[in-house]
């Protein structure tokens, strides 16, 4: 297959990527506030999220899968085990109170709405914990192992 002559220099190609950039987060983060503005309102079955479900998914897969590919964690946040858990936590808080809102909307019972919260906030914080301290690790492998290629290939 012939690749096509890229017609941007430098300059246009730096700003395209940049363009492409904010491009990925505003959908990102635009996909993130409906799924979650959806389910306030109580549009919250499956059947009305699964488009959203698909796409979010999909692009937080490819995000994670090829940052660590290519060696990437973050641009100011460490892959430690005190970062993870203040995320963890912050995941955990949003979500228990986004499903305490349903709850308390749903039902109007306080003291479930509360334990449908505390619920949401340890199930939400541990599985995300979980989750960044075993992406941390590939991550750790990967890069080490790209480290290690490289200092192979200086020396020979």
């Amino acid at each position: 297959m012939m690749k096509k002559k890229n017609n941007l220099d430098e300059m246009q190609e730096l700003k395209l990527l940049k363009i492409e950039h904010r491009g990925c987060w505003l959908a990102y983060w635009g996909l993130l506030a409906t799924i979650i503005l959806q389910m306030l309102l109580g549009h919250n079955s499956f059947q009305n999220l699964m488009g959203e479900y698909l796409v979010f998914f999909a692009l937080c897969i490819y995000l994670v899968i090829d940052c660590i590919r290519n060696g990437i964690w973050d641009r100011r946040l460490k892959p430690n085990f005190k970062t993870n858990f203040l995320l963890s936590g912050f995941a955990g808080t949003v979500s228990g109170l986004i499903y305490f809102i349903i709850s308390y909307r749903n039902y109007h019972n306080l003291f479930g709405s509360i334990a449908t919260f505390l619920f949401m906030l340890l199930f939400v914080s541990i599985s995300c914990l979980v989750l960044l301290t075993l992406t941390a690790k590939m991550y750790q492998t990967h890069k080490n192992k790209m480290e290690q290629d490289a200092d192979t290939d200086e020396n020979a």
